[in-house]
């Protein structure tokens, strides 16, 4: 229980990604006091700071929060896991470091969908606020922000393979992908310095913690927020190791980072939601907000995997003891190899239909292979591309389980429910075989191994990508930020119909971005504590 003389002024639920940009940035102003509250422990392990360790802290699942959905009609009914980082930094320290921004057309898809003051030349001055380019400089970079952004500069022999037979297939060389409409092909960018992962806990909190008005609190749970006469004054909590619930309160406002699963579900156990569905679980209805739950969005992602010759493949890596030894060494001193790469280390974005106006579906190639299902390397030489729909239609639902915050939520994502995603996906797939057969890649290819050579009728593809299919980790949408009837925050992320509550963590999105989310939910992060710091100024 927070005694009243020590009592900050905001209170951060949630110490990922945003989170950890939010209290940061809020605890710049020593005038203002403020509490973060992350469920998971510190980011100590050694892995999560290697870049190439994300696979060993996926396949362990120590920092994650196992999430799954439920089983997926349109995926051969198949339940898929969701894993969501549990540790300081959240999924940005478990996650591939993969850095896209997504298209500039994606931010103007928001306003247009009512995020009123959220286009792209709105928030690009949060994009370049937050980065530290290590590249051309241009207008729409930034240079000398806390989260360094640097681009792959030396492929495997597998990559440059890539990248030069989507060349020859007529795709472009984009340079800076980060840089104005994202089609055509690139190396990859990624948060690393020297050969270690940047999360926003390293980038943004770790230098913030010197501040003495900011408090980091690991261990902590948050089950609701408390709310009096309409307004938010701290949540209700658990402490690991503690019995009892605790309260920790807020002098100005609680603000909800605690991402598109997670802060949904602290919501409705809240009271905050469809009242119905509320109702039916013996929840007191503090808001009635039908949209919290809804709106989901992930990328389905599915995965051509093929063994090759040699060619310095991870799996050759680790099914070699004087490789795997030489590369640890390699790293060790010089921070440098493959284990300084995160998940992929190209990405293509393609329009794969007819008439399409700008790339539907995106390409990463992995340097690895997987045994099927797992986490597994087989100890052959083999890499995959993977490939998905950048902005599907399906639209799907989170709800409560029961009223017990220790039960996950039940999760419908609805993968491939609208026949256009469908039809993206097998289009793509197509076009992932084509790259697959091209010069020079083919010339590394011993067999395609997932799907195997044969059937590529759209009914093959399409059975393909419904029994291997998958997420890519992009969980969105679920507090939709708007100025409808059904948005659950308004464009400055206030909780509708209360006082004192935000939104700030990939929940508030109204559509998914093209690529990969983590910089958008930075920056939702950033202009957040932006207008926060404005109100308190002004209060």
């Amino acid at each position: 229980m927070s005694d009243a003389s020590d009592i900050p002024d905001y209170l951060v639920v949630g110490g990922g990604s945003a989170g950890c940009v939010v209290a940061a940035r809020l605890s710049e102003d020593p005038s203002i006091r403020v509490t973060l509250l992350e469920a998971g422990p510190e980011d100590r392990d050694i892995w999560i700071h290697v870049p190439a360790g994300y696979a060993r802290l996926f396949a362990s699942g120590r920092y994650d929060w196992k999430f799954a959905t439920e089983p997926e009609p349109e995926l051969a009914d198949r339940a898929i896991a969701w894993p969501r980082g549990r540790v300081l930094g959240g999924s940005g320290s478990v996650n591939g470091l993969v850095y896209l921004r997504g298209s500039p057309q994606d931010y103007d898809r928001w306003a247009q969908a009512g995020a009123r003051g959220w286009s792209y030349e709105d928030v690009l001055p949060a994009f370049r606020r937050m980065e530290d380019w290590d590249g051309p400089a241009g207008d729409t970079r930034g240079v000398g922000g806390p989260l360094p952004v640097g681009q792959v500069s030396r492929l495997s022999q597998g990559a440059a393979a890539f990248v030069a037979s989507c060349q020859a297939l007529g795709f472009p060389l984009h340079r800076d992908i980060n840089d104005g409409p994202i089609e055509g092909v690139t190396p990859i960018q990624m948060n690393i310095r020297r050969g270690r992962r940047v999360s926003t806990a390293r980038a943004y909190l770790r230098p913030a913690r010197r501040r003495p008005n900011l408090r980091v609190l690991t261990g902590v749970r948050a089950q609701r927020v408390l709310i009096e006469d309409g307004r938010a004054v701290g949540v209700l909590a658990r402490r690991d190791g503690a019995g009892g619930e605790e309260r920790f309160l807020a002098r100005r406002e609680v603000v909800l980072c605690a991402g598109a699963v997670a802060s949904p579900k602290i919501l409705m156990l809240s009271g905050v939601g469809d009242g119905e569905d509320l109702s039916a679980l013996g929840i007191p209805v503090t808001a009635h907000l039908p949209g919290v739950g809804r709106n989901l969005q992930d990328h389905l992602i599915a995965r051509l995997s093929f063994r090759t010759k040699p060619a310095g493949t991870l799996n050759e890596i680790m099914a070699s003891r004087f490789q795997l030894t030489r590369t640890v060494l390699g790293y060790a001193v010089r921070r440098n190899g493959p284990l300084a790469v995160g998940a992929t280390e190209a990405t293509l974005f393609a329009r794969v239909t007819p008439g399409a106006e700008e790339a539907e579906a995106q390409f990463q190639f992995i340097n690895f292979s997987l045994s099927a299902g797992s986490y597994v390397l087989p100890p052959h030489p083999g890499v995959m591309i993977n490939f998905g729909q950048c902005r599907p239609d399906s639209r799907g639902v989170l709800r409560l389980r029961s009223p017990e915050p220790e039960d996950k939520p039940v999760i419908h994502a609805n993968y491939l429910e609208a026949p256009g995603d469908q039809r993206v996906m097998v289009e793509a797939a197509r076009l992932g075989r084509r790259i697959g057969r091209a010069s020079p890649f083919a010339e590394l290819v011993q067999e395609e191994t997932a799907p195997p050579r044969g059937d590529d009728s759209d009914e093959a593809l399409l059975e393909y990508v419904r029994r291997t299919g998958s997420t890519v980790y992009h969980p969105c949408g679920t507090c939709r930020m708007g100025t409808d009837a059904g948005a659950v925050v308004d464009p400055e992320l206030r909780v509708a119909g209360l006082r004192g509550l935000r939104v700030a963590d990939a929940s508030v999105m109204p559509l998914v971005p093209s690529s990969n989310i983590q910089p958008a939910v930075i920056m939702i992060a950033e202009r957040a504590a932006e207008f926060l710091r404005r109100d308190a100024a002004t209060a």
